[in-house]
């Protein structure tokens, strides 16, 4: 296993400092030891300007989280879809390998939710993402969610895992399987979250890695929460897994000060899980 981190998030500075740019956060995670990414980019133009950027560098773009339509429903499935399909084109231009979507879309207003209905709509509203994914040598990921009682106490289907693991074997291609967001597995299972993963087992095909406590969804620091790491890095290595621990982080704001040295601890903090590793 390697390490990958989300470098975009830290676009973000302190709230009374000018945010960096893209290349600035780029270079700060680059400079603390971090050589595979997780990122993705809104425009093309953007992915241009980070492709060339990172050509410079000693560097891999691992994953790219495709956008994801279920908060507010903004926009039509039409819409929605071509945004989707213009984010694996960009995703490709920083020839990364693999997209992350949720799988999670369901007309409510228009359709009786079941697990399977949904599944059936995620599974066509999809295909399109997969074939691409195929035919440029991608692969595509389902990460599993967590059921939110926020968002008018509907269903959100894959947050049981054994809903996610339906729809990748839906597809039944090597090209789709799941990302394993640590920090979603804590809120919908609590001290079972590893029982799940051993569930998903070998369709994990890339992770994202953060932790929470207090039943939030924080994406917060490893170690500053209540996932049990040793347990965790041990039922990657009872279910196979070989591809990368993928930092992603949201909500924290780190002054350009610091961020140098908190890089450099959290780069420390990731060669600790892979050490705790059997």
């Amino acid at each position: 296993m390697k390490l990958s981190i989300n470098p975009k998030h830290f676009t973000q500075a302190a709230l009374w400092e000018e945010p960096r740019t893209i290349t600035e956060a780029i270079d700060l995670v680059y400079e603390a030891g971090f050589r595979r990414f997780d990122l993705d980019a809104s425009t093309k133009e953007e992915a241009e300007v980070m492709a060339a950027h990172l050509a410079t560098l000693d560097v891999k773009v691992i994953q790219s989280h495709i956008p994801f339509n279920r908060y507010g429903k903004r926009d039509t499935a039409k819409v929605f879809h071509d945004k989707v399909m213009a984010s694996a084109e960009y995703a490709k231009i920083l020839d990364s390998e693999i997209l992350v979507v949720h799988g999670d879309e369901f007309p409510y207003d228009k359709m009786l939710y079941t697990a399977e209905a949904a599944l059936e709509y995620n599974y066509r509203f999809y295909h399109d993402l997969v074939d691409f994914a195929v035919k440029n040598g991608m692969r595509v990921a389902f990460e599993n969610t967590f059921q939110e009682a926020t968002i008018l106490d509907r269903p959100h289907f894959g947050s049981a895992v054994e809903e996610l693991c339906a729809l990748v074997d839906r597809f039944d291609t090597k090209f789709v399987g799941i990302c394993w967001d640590t920090g979603h597995a804590r809120m919908q299972y609590g001290a079972r979250e590893n029982e799940a993963l051993l569930v998903a087992g070998e369709r994990v095909i890339c992770t994202h890695v953060h932790d929470n406590y207090y039943n939030q969804d924080l994406h917060g620091f490893p170690f500053t929460g209540n996932v049990d790491w040793k347990i965790f890095m041990e039922t990657l290595a009872k279910i196979g897994y070989k591809g990368d621990l993928s930092f992603e982080f949201v909500y924290d704001r780190i002054p350009k000060a610091l961020a140098p040295d908190y890089m450099k601890i959290l780069y420390r903090s990731g060669e600790y899980l892979l050490h705790l590793a059997p």
